[in-house]
């Protein structure tokens, strides 16, 4: 098995803080977990509680950029934990683009350590509550699963479906459309978080299909906070954006679940491996946020870099961000 994964029970730990999280009614079809399913559901533990920023309607406070005496404050640490008001504060607001998608441009399922499983077995055998025996073939015989988002208990592995939290074709509105193959596959079988790959039961990946948290939430209300949790630090993640209808729910969502929290854990972009500087702890300006580019000198421009569509907050001191919408290097 993929020894990057995360367990089961560090993906729910990570998720909730089911104590003090109020859910909202689902915008999808209702349904209450068996007693055995909520019997078998791990407990989660509750997280600090911290007070998202976020107001309905209003932009979340963006990233500070400078600390209480003016200094500029230090670029975000890999694996920092943060409010999901501060997480959401990341995403840049564009508006959705569906022109060429084509679910083919993702590339299902490989196997990324050469054991044999591939990114669906890799998420079934991680996420069992009673571990299948893995066969030739990395077949799995028996097993049992609890169902993230309806919380229904399945006994057989055919009836489960591996769901992109940010499902494929809402990445491609995002920003995908413009990531190399390479990127889109690595997105596609991101097993280095447990959080954006989860096993769920048909019927409910079935019903959230492409559809973004305005339009769709689980109908287990227990497990609300968590998917909005994985959603926000899905799209953080892979430097994907917003739309203004999304956000808005999302700025609505993350009132709900004050005590949630989740790790800033960012993916290098375009394919490209860990920028050195950000590695090798080389100062990084905090006008862009999400990815580690030094401040000036020198100047540079977008074909310096290898980054494209990430996040620019003022001053921006190279100009990458040349419309003033808030992305930089669009093209």
């Amino acid at each position: 098995m993929c020894p990057m994964r995360r367990s089961r029970i560090a993906l729910v730990l990570l998720l909730t803080a089911l104590a003090g999280c109020a859910a909202p009614s689902p915008a999808g079809p209702t349904a209450s977990p068996s007693a055995s399913a909520a019997s078998e559901r791990p407990t989660a533990s509750a997280s600090p509680a911290a007070t998202p920023t976020a107001t309905p309607g209003v932009k979340p406070t963006p990233v500070e950029t400078s600390t209480a005496s003016g200094a500029p404050a230090p670029p975000l640490a890999p694996g920092a934990e943060l409010t999901l008001g501060r997480l959401l504060g990341l995403l840049t607001v564009v508006p959705e683009d569906r022109t060429g998608y084509d679910r083919s441009l993702f590339r299902l399922w490989i196997d990324a350590d050469g054991d044999g499983c591939d990114t669906r077995r890799e998420v079934l055998i991680d996420e069992a509550v009673v571990a299948p025996t893995v066969g030739g073939g990395c077949s799995l015989l028996g097993g049992r699963w609890v169902s993230l988002y309806d919380g229904l208990v399945l006994t057989d592995a055919s009836q489960l479906q591996i769901d992109h939290v940010v499902a494929l074709a809402e990445a491609w509105d995002s920003g995908a459309s413009a990531w190399t193959a390479d990127r889109r596959m690595r997105f596609a079988n991101d097993l280095d978080v447990s959080w954006a790959l989860i096993a769920v039961s048909g019927a409910s990946n079935q019903s959230k299909s492409d559809r973004d948290p305005a339009d769709w939430l689980p109908p287990d209300a227990g497990d609300l906070c968590p998917f909005v949790s994985a959603w926000i630090a899905v799209k953080v993640r892979w430097d994907l954006s917003v739309d203004q209808r999304e956000r808005d729910a999302l700025s609505g969502l993350v009132r709900e679940c004050p005590n949630s929290g989740m790790p800033f854990e960012p993916v290098p972009p375009a394919g490209e491996g860990t920028p050195t500087a950000l590695a090798s702890g080389v100062d990084c300006s905090p006008a862009y946020p999400n990815v580690c580019i030094p401040p000036p000198p020198p100047d540079l421009n977008c074909g310096d870099i290898a980054y494209r569509r990430f996040t620019v907050l003022p001053p921006d001191p190279h100009g990458f961000d040349g419309d003033k919408d808030g992305v930089g290097c669009e093209s």
